[in-house]
């Protein structure tokens, strides 16, 4: 396969529209995999009304699960999320949109049921979530790691009956490759960029925001707070991806199709930074890695050279270090004005650009 080939795939793997936090989809999707194992392996093909769950998470998931509001149901914790995964009628990775009216009245329900759920939490970094379905002496299992909609494996009453290989993804070797594949223009590659931007842009234009910080400090806290956002999603994160993909739609808005270049120079600086950094930690990950993807990409656009570029993008790390997670949460959207803040003050003092 050629590289433009490889590069699509990776552009397109990483930016996906999500509704609500991420953390909280990943456990509802698990459940969502499972309940469809059970049912297609149980003999009677239906989940059971006394089915019991048990799910086992990473303290990275967890801290967010715990403070974020699950969209539909608008309540925080795993519970929530769990139960929407096993009613949703979603089929992919966005199992917040495949909830309705009957739906919900279901997750009300078991929500109200006791001891139907275990929780634990297991000492590791990054993505992790290990659900199971029980009921009638059968077991579905189905384990996500690395990434948010990564099934590691799934088993049955014990049997491992899927296990996926790790899909060959390509991996941005350095900044200076991200430079050189920007430069080429491709345009199978920009026409990805400029569809995560239109696609990010709706948000901007439903809540008829004129300002950037506004725009991005205003989306993530009423995502946080579980308000039902088509959030185009960057490297697993719907925060970062509003961080970077609002000012890049403004200035789209304003100089069209020139400003791509740019733009893909800060998604493939945003999935490079996360190969290094993972994607989910205890440091912010609006200071750590979109601020400065944004910075490198709002450097291209002034064209300053590579040693400048990646200058910038130090700094800003280094001036946003310290800035940690706490949890995915309303606060957020203060951080993410601060990055904003720190964004426009190294690369555009002026503001001509934000």
């Amino acid at each position: 396969m050629e590289q433009s080939a490889y590069l699509k795939k990776l552009l397109e793997s990483e930016i996906k529209e999500v509704l609500g936090c991420t953390e909280p989809a990943s456990v509802a999707f698990a459940f969502a995999r499972a309940v469809k194992i059970f049912k297609d392996k149980y003999s009677r093909g239906q989940l059971r009304s006394d089915f019991k769950a048990e799910v086992t998470v990473s303290r990275d998931v967890f801290r967010n699960i715990s403070t974020v509001r699950v969209p539909v149901v608008k309540l925080k914790g795993i519970a929530p999320a769990a139960s929407c995964g096993i009613y949703t009628k979603a089929a992919g990775f966005n199992p917040f949109s495949g909830i309705a009216a009957a739906e919900k009245r279901k997750i009300g329900q078991l929500l109200r049921r006791k001891n139907w759920l275990k929780v634990a939490v297991r000492n590791v970094d990054g993505i992790f979530v290990d659900a199971r379905i029980k009921g009638g002496g059968e077991e579905a299992r189905v384990v996500v790691e690395g990434s948010h909609d990564n099934i590691k494996a799934a088993y049955f009453n014990g049997r491992k009956i899927s296990q996926r290989k790790a899909a060959v993804r390509y991996k941005l070797k350095s900044m200076d490759e991200v430079l050189s594949i920007v430069r080429r223009r491709d345009k199978g590659l920009e026409d990805i960029a400029e569809k995560f931007l239109v696609n990010q842009g709706k948000l901007y234009e439903q809540f008829r925001y004129t300002d950037a910080f506004e725009a991005v400090s205003g989306l993530v806290e009423k995502r946080m707070d579980g308000a039902s956002l088509r959030v185009i999603t960057v490297t697993g994160s719907g925060n970062q991806g509003i961080f970077i993909g609002i000012p890049f739609y403004r200035l789209y808005k304003k100089r069209g199709g020139k400003i791509l270049p740019a733009a893909l120079f800060s998604l493939l600086s945003q999935i490079y930074l996360t190969h290094g950094k993972g994607r989910i930690s205890s440091d912010c990950g609006l200071a750590a890695k979109a601020s400065a993807a944004l910075v490198g990409g709002l450097s291209f656009l002034q064209n300053f050279n590579m040693k400048k570029i990646t200058a910038n993008m130090d700094f800003t790390q280094k001036a946003l270090k310290g800035l940690l997670c706490e949890g995915a949460e309303p606060v957020c959207a203060m951080k993410a004005r601060l990055a904003l803040t720190a964004v426009k003050n190294i690369v555009c003092p002026k503001g001509e650009l934000l």
